[in-house]
């Protein structure tokens, strides 16, 4: 629940915070900023990497309350941890060194050099002190440090408002984001541990490597996530500098955190799905349908919306015409938040029965795709080349390899059923979103000098009509979609009776 509220409150300042930021700083820091935040992504790879291999091999000591087992994979990844944020930190200076050259800079060399520090440098550090943390979400027990990471982002986001809207150097934001790392993890780490207090005795065998061998494979799959949805900024900012960085980065912030609402409401019981596989009993294929029905359902409704609205919401949003998004755009971006969406009930079954192992090739070859394919269509269509990329990427090698590993080893079932699935819902989310289209041009006839109060109440009506739509559609066409609605409303009346 907390996570929830943060994923709608977040984004809701955040939007605030990127118009005030690019008025008071300029689109071209902006772009920096956001170039910036998306190399330090590869140099902190490790951290969901670690997070996913780590909790896999925990699920069943932790489960049958097998303490040993729990501190001999603790202590053997600690050490890895350690390990790795020393090198995070020596090559966080040697790529600041060098950023300088990717495009042409806002500001000095040095200046470059000193924000890209500031801003990565926590990271590294963080490595020393997240250990904990991975074991209280493993033991789905992560609402004990979710309330205050959550806080703490949400007084981050507040604290950068302040500063932006007080004209205060643009250092204090460097400040603000450094110090969110480093007071979440710290705090993680002492409720963590507070909670466990039996990790900090030795372990009879403190030379288990069962965390180093699973991390190289989890982290080959993270590399492959971060190159299909992180490389963006780096290709637009070397080849068309970081104005159309911060345009483009724009356009990402906003289709970004509406996805992530999604994503956060589908994988916030994976632990509890990846325990599920564990219980022989457990019809797991029949949650997996209900779960798949429900990810479908809401990337529909949010891909749709985003979709049509966007072309008149993101200019009047960031009050610059330089903003303004073609419809092509718009529809890969929105066809990209139903993929990413879909594919989680996948991705978490593939991940809860440790198969990213076997996923290994696919993930190189996912991207490579990414990378070659923005790099060659950036520099014949522009913008539209990059989220294109993204698009085939996903579509053409993610969407042939996956399902079809999840339903030949955990499912035992035809892969061509899965694909079918898919195909009715993405043609009920076409269809959908083309009507939906058609009635926003046509009978809502919106238009940008209407005003934003005028912009927004359509922006919600739309959402609505979209939201009851498809939720008709689904009721009567999928039993399982309604299975779950009956499964949702026992648990709320349960709760209430209590």
């Amino acid at each position: 629940m907390v996570s929830t509220i943060a994923a709608l409150v977040l984004p809701l300042v955040g939007f605030v915070k990127v118009s005030l930021f690019v008025r008071l700083y300029g689109s071209a820091v902006n772009g920096l900023q956001l170039t910036i935040a998306q190399v330090i992504t590869f140099l902190n790879i490790c951290e969901l990497a670690y997070s996913l291999a780590f909790r896999q091999l925990l699920y069943k000591p932790l489960a049958e309350g097998d303490r040993e087992t729990v501190k001999s994979i603790y202590h053997g990844a600690c050490k890895v941890f350690r390990m790795t944020g020393v090198i995070c930190i020596l090559a966080s200076i040697a790529v600041a060194l060098i950023f300088p050259s990717l495009s042409e800079s806002p500001f000095s060399y040095w200046e470059t050099v000193g924000t890209f520090l500031l801003l990565a440098l926590p990271y590294g550090i963080s490595y020393f002190l997240m250990g904990p943390n991975f074991v209280i979400m493993a033991d789905q027990k992560e609402y004990k440090i979710n309330l205050w990471i959550q806080t703490i982002s949400v007084c981050r986001m507040g604290l950068m408002v302040f500063a932006i809207l007080m004209k205060m150097p643009f250092i204090t934001i460097l400040i603000i984001e450094g110090l969110n790392i480093l007071i979440a993890n710290t705090l993680s780490r002492f409720i963590a541990l507070r909670a466990y207090p039996w990790l900090k005795e030795a372990p009879q065998n403190p030379d288990d490597r069962s965390f180093q061998k699973k991390a190289g494979y989890a982290m080959v799959q993270r590399l492959s996530e971060l190159a299909t949805t992180q490389t963006d900024n780096i290709v637009v900012s070397g080849f068309m500098g970081y104005v159309m960085s911060s345009v483009y980065g724009t356009y990402s912030y906003l289709t970004d955190n509406i996805g992530k609402i999604t994503q956060t409401m589908v994988q916030s019981p994976m632990n509890s799905f990846g325990n599920l596989f564990n219980d022989k009993e457990a019809d797991s294929f029949g949650v997996f349908t209900e779960f798949f029905n429900f990810a479908t359902y809401v990337s529909t409704i949010v891909a749709c919306t985003i979709a049509i609205v966007m072309p008149q919401f993101v200019p009047v949003w960031m009050g610059d015409p330089l903003y303004s998004a073609s419809i092509p755009i718009c529809f890969f971006f929105g066809l990209n938040i139903f993929y990413m969406t879909m594919r989680q009930p996948v991705i978490i079954a593939r991940d809860a029965n440790g198969l990213y192992v076997n996923a290994k090739n696919n993930a190189w070859l996912l991207a490579g795709v990414k990378i070659v394919l923005s790099v060659i269509l950036v520099q014949k269509l522009g913008l539209l080349g990059v989220v294109l990329a993204t698009t085939i990427a996903y579509w053409v090698v993610d969407f042939s390899y996956n399902p079809r590993l999840v339903y030949d080893r955990v499912f035992h079932r035809p892969s061509k059923d899965y694909y079918f699935l898919v195909a009715t819902r993405l043609g009920i989310t076409l269809a959908i979103g083309l009507c939906g289209f058609w009635f926003w041009n046509h009978v809502m006839n919106v238009n940008i000098a209407d005003g934003r109060m005028a912009l927004i109440l359509n922006i919600i009506l739309l959402g609505i009509l979209i939201t009851a739509v498809t939720t008709v559609i689904y009721w009567v066409a999928y039993r399982s979609f309604r299975h779950l609605f009956t499964r949702l409303m026992g648990i709320l009346k349960r709760r209430r009776n209590s």
